[in-house]
């Protein structure tokens, strides 16, 4: 078995030891370098070759941020960010996802003498990382894009994602361009106090109106409404016009919000209005709410393999039936441009 060579920046010599006793005992993990600082890290990088590294984003020199940037020149290494939830630190967070980091971990959420949890998260993710990864490697290319006819138009948007979601969610409504006649809906998991920096983000570079969802708001077309975390996003139906709810029921789901919860409320409001993505993620969340948003007729997409960070979520669906087209996310915004234009002309607009 290939051990995984991790690299661990910290400019805290105690959370550096303390993430190498985590790692302890992990005969899948070797930890090839430990460095204080960016540029420390950069000057031994070739030397250690790794994998995957942890990265702190505030340090002093070089800082995190662009120690990211330098390390995307290496196109095979994983960058895992260790976070807080402060207002600045989440910020920093949400801004190397969409500079190339492939997922993060609440230090506020994990005590460092508690090494269970912090342990099996960063695990998990390592792995699921790395298991993509190598899947990958056996993949020539990626799937061709298929176009099949569609005979029905739309009246919203729904996007489930998780690891890797915040960049792929931006590409995809890049891609969309400034045409959006309809309103969208997004589950994005992500611990508490980051979704809100993360609609403020998409909100100053889309041309168009996104936020945090508010319990009981208007759900209208050309706005984005983003699933808050410790509440389940559903739609409903009051006279002729849909709201956003927000709901902790069902408590016992997996994550809150649920991708599943909001595609079923969809599936029961929509039907074959209803066009639907399942992007990169770890997990199956989104899978059964998928095969059923097909089941009722609607329109689903799920991301292929080859353009995930973890093909978790999207397979779960593809295995379910619950995907109509699997397209590399390079090509799911200008898809949905078709479909959504082909919903102009049915409806005249």
């Amino acid at each position: 078995m290939k051990c995984i060579r991790v690299a661990i920046v910290d400019d805290s010599f105690f959370i550096r030891k303390a993430l190498q006793k985590v790692f302890e005992g992990e005969p899948r993990i070797q930890i090839v370098g430990s460095a204080a600082s960016g540029e420390e890290l950069l000057d031994n990088i070739d030397h250690w070759k790794p994998d995957v590294i942890t990265l702190d984003l505030t340090m002093p020199g070089m800082g995190g941020l662009m120690a990211l940037e330098r390390i995307m020149e290496w196109k095979a290494i994983h960058v895992i960010i260790l976070s807080t939830h402060s207002s600045r630190d989440t910020r920093m967070t949400i801004e190397a996802l969409y500079r190339g980091a492939v997922d993060f971990v609440d230090k506020q959420r994990y005590s460092l003498m508690d090494f269970d949890s912090l342990r099996k998260v960063l695990l998990d993710k390592i792995f699921q990382v790395r298991d993509t990864t190598d899947e990958k490697s056996r993949i020539k290319s990626p799937l061709p894009a298929t176009s099949p006819d569609v005979s029905n138009s739309f009246d919203v948007l729904l996007i489930g994602a998780s690891t890797g979601g915040p960049r792929a969610i931006q590409q995809v409504l890049e891609d969309i361009g400034s045409f959006l006649p309809v309103p969208v809906a997004i589950v994005q998991h992500m611990p508490e106090g980051f979704i809100k920096p993360f609609a403020e983000r998409l909100n100053a570079h889309l041309p168009f109106h996104v936020q945090e969802a508010p319990h009981a708001d208007l759900f209208q077309p050309g706005s984005v409404y983003i699933g808050p975390t410790g509440f389940h996003l559903r739609l409903k139906k009051k006279g002729d016009q849909v709201y956003t709810i927000l709901t902790r029921y069902p408590e016992n789901a997996i994550h809150r919000p649920s991708v599943d919860v909001l595609f079923q409320s969809a599936s029961h409001l929509y039907g074959r209005k209803a066009l639907a993505l399942l992007l990169t993620g770890m997990g199956k969340d989104g899978a059964q709410g998928m095969a059923e948003l097909a089941g009722a007729g609607a329109y689903t997409i799920a991301q292929d393999e080859f353009s995930c960070t973890v093909y978790g979520m999207p397979r779960a669906a593809v295995e379910l039936g619950g995907a109509r087209e699997i397209l590399n996310i390079g090509k799911i915004g200008k898809r949905v441009v078709e479909l959504l234009n082909h919903r102009a002309v049915l409806s005249g607009v």
